[in-house]
């Protein structure tokens, strides 16, 4: 049996976009030189990206974004909520800019070619699901003003006050906070 041939990055790139078109996706922002791919989608709540970039012969990374605006006296608060959530999850980095864009990154390794799409796929369902896990939590808080903090859930205060130590749990990979006033 014959060794599947490894991608290069020119060749995961093209295959990417060529991969990504067959599934529908047809309105691709492509970067042939920087080796990028952006998609923006629209659900009922808000606008977001999913970007690929391939900056790496060993690997590529999937970016979910969207942004909104920050209250200027949340920016600590959402700065504190993505480091608790940072120490918790070694398979994502998630990042809060300051112009209110909430972003969660995955890198992945370029596999072979034979399944190299089906990796793409999963690396992106993956990031996704990161993403929604504590998108809607991020622009509560971020967006609730200072004086009314005060009201919110004892969990988002325990969250807020407490060290985070992370539990392993094999039947649920991201962890999912429902805060409810």
């Amino acid at each position: 049996m014959a060794a599947d041939e490894v991608l290069t990055l020119d060749k995961a790139y093209k295959k990417a976009v060529n991969g990504l078109r067959e599934l529908g996706w047809k309105d691709l922002e492509l970067d042939s030189k920087k080796k990028g791919i952006n998609a923006s989608f629209e659900s009922p709540k808000d606008i977001w990206e999913i970007l690929l970039g391939f900056d790496s012969h060993e690997s590529y990374e999937v970016r979910s974004r969207s942004s909104w605006k920050i209250q200027s006296d949340a920016s600590d608060i959402a700065q504190h909520l993505v480091d608790k959530i940072n120490q918790g999850n070694p398979e994502h980095d998630f990042k809060m800019n300051d112009d209110g864009s909430f972003e969660v990154k995955t890198m992945s390794s370029i596999m072979q070619k034979e399944i190299f799409m089906d990796n793409i796929k999963k690396s992106m369902l993956n990031n996704i699901h990161a993403y929604e896990s504590y998108v809607e939590m991020m622009k509560r808080f971020v967006n609730v003003e200072s004086k009314h903090l005060e009201k919110e859930t004892e969990g988002f205060r325990a969250l807020m006050d407490t060290e985070f130590s992370p539990i392993a749990n094999k039947d649920e990979q991201y962890i999912r906070l429902n805060l409810q006033k």
